[in-house]
């Protein structure tokens, strides 16, 4: 294995040029499902360190593609896109991005998950192990889209991610995480991150004028009790113990002060780490919305209308076996002080699609810290998350690590031979 100190010393050379590609990305993220130039950057970047590219798969993705000696395939994914926010950090590469976004609404865009340094750890290590002998097998590197809606995964594997291109023996990836300590690695066998489904609900009612509310059936005050009633589900119905989580996250109905509307429009979100859960809380959710609605008046006919979208997702779960394998690498680079068995986290990602496919794929999923005490970096999805770019090099350090413990050794010949 490469020793902490050539890795450290690479890793040093290396780091202007990420830190470069790293404000570039930041200074122009793209919404899901519109990577164009992201996409593109990314495919520049592992061609110029040697890898075979192959652009548009499943949208925008970008797979590269290096082969040294017979060995086992292995996959690093790095996600892409960037989220409908005005970014607040005050940063001099901040964004200024505007975008519509799928509902035709003009908004901000920002990297506000992390996602810019991913993308520059990736291309790190992408260009520190194409330029290394030591190692046997096959690199497939992947640029992955539409993280963000949970739709990347399944398009490029619908797009023949797996039978196109060399099908991985084992696949990693990473995230930055503000809430453990930067310059450690947080590492979990099994499930490593919940499940989630987003949901749309259309309260209706029957609208009139404010000033004659009898004549109405009003659809705010019955979805603000639906909101209220929600709460209850995880409270009173989830055991103690399970992970349950209910988020009514956007509220939107009516247009006038004096206008009752004719419904209102909930977007909401689940999480959850059992399918049990999940099951219990799609139906209590029914139940409730239903059973509220026809207190107030509703008929049948105008009960709450539930649509469960495509972007649904299931608990991401790393194989034990891969699991270990990479921790005891990081142990045995990084010290065990900076390796954390972490809980598993309440937030969700597609990157786990890639494991489920027949046959199973090891999945091995870790956190790179950057956070601190004083928690001066934000958390993910803020419009103010500026974590210290150096966790950039920290996180191409551990694919590299990671990579090595997959990846064969290259055979040593004698001389002469």
């Amino acid at each position: 294995m490469m020793s902490e100190t050539d890795l450290s010393a690479m890793l040093d050379q290396e780091y202007p040029y990420l830190l470069e590609l790293y404000h570039d990305l930041h200074a122009h993220p793209e919404l899901s499902e519109q990577e164009a130039w992201t996409s593109e950057r990314i495919g520049n970047e592992l061609e110029a360190a040697g890898f075979t590219v192959t652009r548009g798969v499943g949208g925008y993705g970008v797979v590269g593609v290096i082969t040294r000696g017979t060995g086992p395939a292995l996959m690093i994914r790095a996600d892409m896109d960037g989220l409908p926010l005005r970014e607040e950090t005050g940063l001099l590469f901040r964004s200024t991005a505007r975008a519509r976004d799928a509902q035709g609404r003009e908004v901000g865009v920002m990297h506000a998950c992390g996602h810019d340094l991913h993308m520059a750890a990736f291309i790190g290590a992408a260009r520190i192990l194409a330029s290394q002998q030591d190692w046997a097998g096959t690199l497939v590197m992947v640029g992955q889209p539409s993280e963000e809606t949970v739709s990347g995964a399944a398009r490029m594997i619908a797009d023949g991610l797996f039978t196109r291109f060399p099908r991985p023996d084992a696949a990693i990836a990473l995230h930055v995480a503000p809430d453990i300590p930067s310059g450690t690695i947080g590492w979990r066998e099994g499930i490593i991150s919940a499940g989630g489904e987003s949901l749309d609900i259309v309260v209706s009612g029957i609208g009139g004028h404010a000033a004659h509310p009898e004549h109405a059936r009003d659809p705010v005050v019955i979805a603000a009790q639906i909101i209220l009633a929600f709460q209850t589900i995880v409270s009173r119905e989830v055991p103690p113990g399970e992970l349950g989580i209910i988020t009514v996250a956007s509220v939107h109905g009516g247009i006038k002060h004096n206008a009752i509307p004719d419904a209102v429009m909930l977007q909401v979100n689940i999480r959850y780490f059992k399918k049990s859960i999940r099951d219990l809380l799609l139906n209590a959710i029914k139940r409730v919305a239903e059973g509220i609605a026809r207190s107030a008046g509703i008929a049948p006919p105008l009960f709450p209308r539930i649509m469960l979208l495509p972007q649904s997702v299931p608990p991401m779960t790393n194989d034990p076996t891969l699991t270990r394998r990479v921790t005891d690498a990081f142990i045995q680079h990084y010290g065990e002080g900076q390796v954390l068995r972490i809980d598993p986290v309440t937030g969700s990602e597609d990157f786990g699609i890639f494991g489920l496919v027949e046959p199973r794929i090891p999945l091995c999923y870790f956190r790179v810290g950057c956070g601190d005490a004083e928690n001066t970096c934000g958390f993910l999805h803020s419009s103010r998350f500026a974590p210290p770019p150096e966790v950039i090099r920290d996180g191409a350090g551990a694919l590299i690590v990671a990579a090595k413990a997959i990846l064969d050794p290259a055979p040593v010949h004698a001389p002469g031979t």
